[in-house]
């Protein structure tokens, strides 16, 4: 996207306002671009938040980042995660701090499918022909829909949307751009781009409803066909997956029986 466009003009103009990223956050950028900077200064700078610290210890430890030995402290669980999912986790962390007053079952529900979401993102890069692309796939997939909750805090009369079980945070993303003529992908894309997050991330999530976008090769359709072949994995088929199946197998060489295999859950090397 250019540093100034009608999107942005959209987006703005329907009420929604970008928030600024957290000064942790801002403060892992900076570590995370020093190059003298180790795991030391990032945990510290973690560890000034427990809330923070506690989902961060969460994520080292799951079973899609099984290790040898659990992480037992930042540090080591840096170690595993590396420096671009650290800096997802502390995004997510901030992004959902932003949905303050926002029906707590509808946040739940947001944060959990997104946690899902780039779970097993990874765990398809690293079965795919572009296995270095899995920490990006990650993070692209945890914040592909933090524009859900940067529209419910401008409408949170809809939140209710995202409250039934039986309904796919898809399904729930799409009724709500519906009822405010809101556009939860580019706004996520906004989001992400003034948090600095990396621009191939941030195109990945303006273009993860469109997969006619994600037709030539390309880093950005590479990271967008993760959220799908993510999204599939969590929420079964959908009518929008007939479109992003072919691109899956064409760009990541995600087969059906890949797809299959990945279905069964966690690999176990």
């Amino acid at each position: 996207m250019s540093e100034r466009d009608p999107l942005l003009d959209a987006v703005l103009a329907s009420g929604v306002k970008l928030p600024a990223p957290s000064a942790t956050l801002l403060r892992l950028q900076a570590l995370a671009a020093d190059d003298n900077a180790g795991p030391g200064e990032l945990a510290d700078a973690i560890g000034q938040e427990p809330a923070l610290t506690g989902e961060f210890m969460r994520v080292a430890n799951s079973p899609v980042f099984r290790t040898r030995a659990p992480a037992r402290s930042v540090k080591a669980a840096i170690t595993i995660l590396g420096r671009t999912r650290t800096l997802a986790v502390v995004a997510s962390h901030a992004l959902r701090a932003q949905m303050a007053g926002i029906a707590p079952r509808a946040v739940e529900h947001v944060w959990s499918a997104s946690a899902a979401a780039a779970d097993h993102a990874y765990r398809a890069a690293r079965v795919s022909r572009v296995r270095g692309f899995a920490d990006l796939a990650y993070l692209a997939a945890l914040v592909h829909d933090v524009g859900i909750a940067i529209v419910l805090r401008r409408f949170p009369e809809h939140a209710g949307l995202f409250e039934a079980s039986a309904v796919t945070l898809d399904d729930a993303a799409q009724r709500l751009d519906a009822a405010t003529g809101a556009d939860h992908a580019a706004v996520g894309a906004l989001v992400a781009r003034n948090w600095k997050l990396p621009p191939d991330v941030a195109e990945a999530v303006a273009i993860h409803h469109k997969p006619a976008a994600a037709s030539e090769p390309s880093p950005v359709a590479a990271l967008a066909a993760f959220i799908a072949v993510a999204r599939r994995l969590r929420d079964g088929a959908s009518e929008e997956w007939s479109s992003w199946a072919p691109l899956a197998e064409a760009h990541l060489d995600i087969t059906p029986a890949k797809l299959e295999e990945l279905s069964a859950g966690p690999d176990e090397d």
